[in-house]
């Protein structure tokens, strides 16, 4: 019977205890249920800073300080540090503490007393953080910046006195609407304050041959300065099609370049393979270009009429718009050739004196060269203009008969190890060359004539014109060839 009392009052003080350890802690959930309804409750954030446990003013003043901090922005290899104040951006407090307060005020009713003592917290999440800045401010930051940074791309810039080059280099413009968004996500980030600012590449892309004015002007300073003298230059990118024209469309006394018009008519007018006869005498004008190999050839072209021939090459000329540029008679006639007028020629404002019977322009002759290329390539005007006379295999042919003049000097000794397309053509008063110039990392075309007051000096134009063609090699391959001796005697005519 006792044993049965004792455990009877064992099992009684057991629930008393128990009682009281329950009541205790009821007590202590709701007093720190009572302290916390002031308090915001886990897993509150305001933006990405954590604010779980901390009053309304004390989430205010971490906010506060947290963005206030300056924001780090990187443009390339620059580092610039930007205070908030500075764009006016600031937390919008009055908002902030509205969402913070609503908080505050759910969570004070007795019926959310149950889930505090079952931890059973249902926190807010991550609230948007309000803010407030001046778009004016940050736009002209962001001007500012662009001004200060960005830059134009820089195509290679070739040196004649050092004789080297720097290399070009893409361009680079800061993305505005971009950059704007990066820094206003880094002003309201507590956490993340650097900024890579969003820069947009402009490719070098279409490299700018006439960056090459300046250079090409001091190099011909000297020539140019004497009365009576004047120098035409024409570079053309053949994969841009930009290009660069001093005095292109001036009219120059060109023999030797309309040889290129002889042999062009001469693969309109015949089916491949051209004859025999007429290869080698093309050759012989390409290589030589002597008076009786081009009458041969005019006279082959005009059905034995050597001023047939002239006109038929001028009329194909035209058709391809090469309009400045024709053979009024067939060199070595002592009669006065018929007068030509073209729009080179009938210019009042500048003139080369050209030779009545046979004219030309460094224009004509780069884009006569580019033709020809293009055709070997199967596009370009030569086979749209004459259809189905000209073909890639003709025009390939085309530049094997001119490949037969291998002179080296002038362009082709400019040109490093370049392979060059070229004919000179030149008499006392004028000194010229144009060629076809395919190179490492790029083909192009280049043509220069210098007309002269009086006699040239081989010496002093060979390397005038091998200059202007070694700045052209280095503007495409950022290397400059090393430079060429001067001429001691003419070229072949």
């Amino acid at each position: 019977m006792r044993r049965r009392l004792l455990n009877r009052s064992t099992l009684e003080n057991v629930a008393v205890v128990s009682v009281i350890l329950i009541a205790a802690l009821l007590i202590a959930n709701v007093i720190a249920f009572i302290g916390s309804r002031n308090r915001l409750p886990p897993g509150t954030q305001l933006g990405d800073l954590d604010v779980s446990g901390l009053t309304v003013e004390e989430a205010i003043g971490v906010a506060t300080e947290a963005l206030q901090r300056p924001v780090i922005l990187r443009y390339g290899d620059q580092s610039i540090e930007l205070a908030p104040a500075t764009i006016g951006f600031r937390l919008n407090e009055p908002v902030a503490r509205l969402q913070l307060e609503a908080i505050i005020a759910g969570q004070q009713g007795v019926d959310k007393l149950p889930a505090f003592i079952l931890r059973q917290h249902t926190g807010p999440g991550s609230l948007p953080l309000p803010y407030q800045y001046s778009e004016p401010q940050l736009q002209n930051l962001l001007s500012e910046l662009a001004a200060r940074y960005n830059r134009e791309p820089r195509p290679p810039a070739p040196d004649l006195a050092s004789g080297t080059v720097t290399p070009g280099q893409d361009g680079a413009v800061l993305n505005i609407a971009d950059a704007s968004q990066a820094i206003l996500a880094a002003m309201r980030s507590g956490r993340s304050r650097a900024v890579d600012l969003p820069v947009d590449v402009m490719p070098l892309g279409f490299k700018g041959v006439r960056s090459l004015e300046g250079a090409v002007m001091e190099r011909l300073r000297a020539f140019t300065e004497r009365k009576g003298n004047l120098a035409g230059v024409f570079i053309k990118d053949l994969q841009s099609g930009e290009e660069y024209a001093l005095n292109g469309d001036v009219a120059f006394s060109g023999l030797g370049w309309l040889k290129l018009g002889l042999i062009l008519e001469a693969y309109r007018a015949n089916e491949l393979p051209i004859p025999t006869r007429l290869r080698s005498t093309l050759e012989a004008v390409s290589a030589r270009g002597g008076t009786a190999e081009v009458n041969e050839a005019l006279r082959a072209l005009g059905d034995g009429d050597a001023q047939l021939g002239a006109d038929r090459v001028n009329a194909t000329l035209q058709k391809l718009g090469l309009r400045n540029s024709f053979l009024a008679q067939p060199p070595g006639e002592n009669t006065t050739p018929p007068t030509v007028v073209t729009p080179a020629n009938a210019r009042g404002d500048v003139s080369a004196d050209p030779d009545p019977n046979a004219q030309s322009t460094v224009a004509d002759v780069g884009v006569l060269l580019e033709m020809i290329e293009q055709c070997r390539n199967g596009a370009g005007g030569m086979i749209l203009a004459f259809d189905g006379a000209f073909s890639a295999t003709k025009c390939e042919e085309m530049l094997a008969v001119i490949a037969k003049n291998e002179f080296a000097g002038l362009i082709a000794a400019g040109s490093g190890d370049a392979v060059t397309f070229h004919r000179q053509a030149w008499d006392d008063r004028n000194h010229g060359d144009a060629a076809l110039v395919r190179s490492p990392k790029g083909n192009y075309v280049v043509a220069v004539m210098l007309h002269g007051q009086s006699a040239l000096d081989w010496a002093e134009t060979s390397a005038i014109i091998g200059d202007i063609a070694r700045l052209a090699y280095g503007f495409f391959n950022e290397t400059m060839p090393p430079a060429p001796p001067p001429l001691t005697a003419p070229p072949p005519p």
